[in-house]
């Protein structure tokens, strides 16, 4: 009867911390890995500080997503440098291609890692015209005029493009596109996102 009564109390505890370890951890992610791709590992590096840029016209939701995944990386002991820290205001309009790669070199950063949304909702993001991709295609830094995290807050779905270049070579080396249902919660997907970026990187020997 004891023993009993002391097993039912055990299981008791046992899920009374499960779930209090549930609320504290904010549940589960929202985030779904659609695709993920990443240069072989025999070519690729350890990066040991790398840049977050977030591609926004808010420059509000851009610096809370930087901060808040550097922050996250920061935990795993991560080198990481906002990119609000080196480029204050991206104006997706004037800021030049050469501005960008001038002030990401001088950081001295060894990658950056850039994250766009493609599609809100069931919308496709307008990426701003030619204007806008101000570090160029065929390869080099990814950087289009396109909101973070949508900035409509009848969304809740987003579908974003993370992808890490090489600073040296301006090549890309790793990218994932993934999705979310909550994007109008910037500072949870924000930081689930560096988490998602910690694990995959160094599961792809990245980091």
């Amino acid at each position: 009867m004891v023993r009993a009564q002391l097993r039912k109390h055990t299981r008791l505890v046992f899920y009374s911390m499960a779930v209090i370890m549930l609320l504290f951890s904010g549940g589960c992610s929202s985030l779904k890995v659609v695709e993920s791709w990443h240069k072989p590992a025999v070519e690729g590096r350890h990066y040991q500080k790398v840049m977050i840029l977030g591609i926004a016209r808010d420059e509000g939701k851009r610096s809370t997503f930087e901060n808040l995944v550097a922050d996250e990386l920061s935990k795993h002991h991560v080198v990481a440098v906002p990119g609000n820290m080196v480029i204050p205001l991206l104006n997706m309009d004037k800021t030049t291609r050469a501005a960008i790669v001038a002030a990401v070199k001088a950081s001295g950063c060894d990658a950056v890692l850039t994250t766009r949304a493609t599609a809100v909702g069931e919308s496709v993001v307008n990426q701003g015209g030619a204007a806008a991709a101000v570090y160029g295609g065929d390869g080099a830094f990814g950087v289009f005029g396109a909101n973070i995290i949508s900035s409509h807050n009848d969304f809740l779905r987003a579908t974003l493009q993370a992808s890490l270049f090489d600073i040296a070579t301006e090549k890309l080396v790793w990218s994932s596109t993934v999705t979310t249902s909550d994007a109008d919660e910037t500072a949870q997907v924000s930081r689930e996102l560096g988490r998602f970026f910690f694990d995959s990187l160094r599961r792809d020997g990245l980091l």
